[in-house]
């Protein structure tokens, strides 16, 4: 198991600009925990709580469509009439875009929120109070990472050098340039390694984005798992019985990350094999294709097997609902007759 920091500005860069995807974050929560040991200092945790809004505004600022005027020479000319009104219809395709964005970010709910607190919620925050004092000693006195008027980068690293059991290797993820070495931008600062070195007796790894530290490191284990994906939804497709739906549904649910064209399969299994569409209500097997499906925008959809057992699914679960809610109702009424009957 690879143990593993990624720096506050790789998150934040999810809602910034950055050569990393969700793709790529969703393959770090099926690897953490099995393949990978992540660590996030609170420090970590709350940067990237803290500045969210702030990088949000920054991007945004790059996502507007600026007004263009024709001058009088251009509408003579047959393509003025389309392309006036093709630019209409993208302007308003892009207010009603970002209506919709704006209404994620004001609930939190954004692919990028979903897939960071997924990831966070699985993982152990590690307390960093007890190295401040270490941390701002650091800073003082001029030892990295560290710039300006601040040693959130100091904290992280002390946090790190507390944590991590000696012996063992870290891999550090970070854009930021107090962690680099001046002279190699692929290369961690020398004073760090060496200080790694002495203290932990390992080495120490740094990378610059995600991407190239799962490609070295997990790409055959991405093979794998891909095909496990696939060898899952065939014998879901080709279940036999009740039972081995079941099965194979427990064996789904340890997997995330679904392609679209996977989700489309799972859920044309719920419809051309009755041993899957019979069953779709039974607690396990509904709750797994809420999950699947709980990031699919159904609007988006053409009339496929997505879109129809979506539906299914909506209704199974509201059934679900008022049936829960009737019989705690019915048990709360018989809960007070039975009070005041005594």
């Amino acid at each position: 198991m690879k143990n593993l920091f990624i720096d506050s500005n790789i998150w934040l860069s999810l809602y910034h600009f950055t050569n990393d995807d969700l793709v790529q974050f969703g393959k770090l929560k099926e690897l953490n925990g099995t393949d990978i040991k992540l660590f996030v200092p609170q420090q970590v945790y709350d940067e990237v709580k803290r500045n969210r809004g702030a990088k949000l505004k920054e991007a945004f600022k790059q996502f507007e469509i600026r007004p263009i005027q024709f001058p009088v020479f251009c509408k003579d000319y047959e393509e003025y009439e389309q392309f006036s009104n093709d630019y209409k219809s993208i302007i308003q395709r892009h207010k009603a875009w970002k209506e919709k964005i704006d209404t994620d970010i004001k609930n939190q709910s954004l692919p990028a929120d979903k897939t960071i607190n997924e990831i966070f919620e699985t993982t152990t925050l590690l307390e960093c109070d007890s190295v401040v004092e270490k941390a701002f000693n650091r800073y003082r006195i001029g030892n990295p990472p560290g710039k300006d008027d601040k040693y959130g980068d100091a904290i992280n690293w002390e946090c790190l050098l507390s944590s991590i059991p000696d012996g063992e290797d870290l891999y550090l993820i970070s854009s930021d340039k107090d962690y680099r070495s001046d002279l190699f931008d692929d290369m961690i600062n020398p004073f760090l390694e060496e200080e790694w070195k002495c203290k932990k007796h390992s080495n120490i790894f740094f990378y610059k984005n995600l991407v190239p530290f799962l490609n070295d490191h997990f790409r055959d284990i991405q093979l794998r798992s891909e095909q496990e994906k696939q060898e899952l939804i065939s014998k879901l497709t080709h279940s036999p019985n009740f039972l081995s739906t079941h099965g194979v549904i427990a064996m789904m649910c340890k997997y995330d990350g679904w392609t679209e064209s996977q989700i489309e399969d799972i859920c044309l299994a719920a419809e051309t094999n009755s041993q899957v569409g019979w069953i779709l209500g039974d607690t396990d097997v509904l709750d797994f294709y809420s999950r699947l499906l709980s990031r699919v925008k159904y609007e988006d959809l053409s009339d496929c097997a997505t879109s129809r057992v979506m539906e299914t699914v909506f209704v199974s679960v509201s059934q679900r609902k008022a049936e829960t809610e009737a019989d705690y109702k019915a048990e709360a009424d018989e809960a007070a007759e039975e009070f005041f009957r005594h």
